[in-house]
């Protein structure tokens, strides 16, 4: 996947799967999400290479200023680090066909979709394996600390890491399949027919029923197959999935539950399922 922001000129080529382990480097990879803050060190020559930390955020101040607080106060950042990877996981992001991605005009691009968003540092993705390129949005005061702060900082997408992965999982077997991700009241919904991929979207959810008339209008909306295609539902509360899988079974016979044990087991994460799901996928992807 080819990294980039909208007004810098780093970029990243790596080959598939070999994310964190590249060269032993000792990494640190920041998670920013609607109201929340938590930062991952992967120090590959130490016993227990994964340390996870999640901040406490305020709801009282912005994200920009918990960062600012964090950023002075948190050991964690004050280490040098080889590589540093951000991680978005944002509903403000749309996807456009590689062939007619253009990297001069993500900004406009990402305007004429969200029109009513607060003004924001665009940045893209180009994902080579789904053949879309990724374009979302993170705020400014937010974007600029991380970079100053890390300037050779890459800045990814949370839609962007888990189209990839699930690109790559729907090729196994056969007929179309769709993968739930549900974390912090979001739900996401990914589609792929054999890795090309045929719908995505986020949803702000509150019960299993929101989750469950998003699920079934798409599936409606796609023309999928009761019998023939699947459902894989993850999330960071493994309740409320096992709740969806039940429930949505009574429409979508293939409904089944990630296990992440399964999911990561030939991984450099496996075993640390106190990660949220869109972290691991960046850490073992080729990003």
């Amino acid at each position: 996947m080819q990294n980039q922001s909208h007004t810098s000129a780093s970029q990243s080529e790596h080959s598939p799967y070999q994310g964190e382990t590249e060269g032993g480097l000792k990494s640190l990879s920041i998670r920013i999400s609607t109201d929340g803050l938590s930062f991952c060190v992967y120090a590959p020559t130490e016993a227990q290479p994964y340390t996870y930390k999640t901040y406490k955020v305020s709801p009282l101040m912005s994200m920009a200023a918990n960062l600012k607080e964090a950023l002075s106060t948190e050991p964690i950042l004050q280490v040098a680090y080889q590589r540093v990877n951000i991680l978005v996981s944002t509903p403000l992001y749309t996807t456009v066909p590689a062939i007619a991605f253009d990297r001069d005009h993500v900004a406009e691009t990402f305007k004429f979709v969200f029109p009513k968003a607060e003004p924001c540092h665009v940045s893209y993705n180009v994902l080579r394996r789904s053949g879309i390129a990724i374009i979302f949005g993170l705020d400014k005061n937010v974007y600029q600390q991380l970079l100053d702060a890390f300037p050779r900082a890459r800045f990814y997408a949370s839609a962007s890491t888990l189209i990839e992965f699930f690109s790559e999982k729907s090729i196994i077997g056969t007929g179309r399949k769709t993968f739930v991700y549900l974390h912090e009241e979001e739900m996401n919904l990914y589609a792929f027919d054999q890795g090309r991929m045929l719908f995505t979207n986020s949803y702000t959810v509150h019960s299993i029923d929101d989750c469950q008339y998003f699920i079934l209008n798409m599936w409606k909306q796609l023309h999928l197959h009761q019998l023939d295609d699947s459902i894989y539902v993850v999330d960071d509360d493994s309740d409320m999935s096992h709740q969806l899988v039940d429930k949505i079974r009574y429409f979508i016979k293939q409904a089944t539950l990630i296990e992440r044990t399964e999911d990561f087991r030939e991984t450099i994460t496996h075993g640390n399922h106190f990660i949220p799901y869109d972290l691991q996928t960046l850490l073992i992807c080729g990003f």
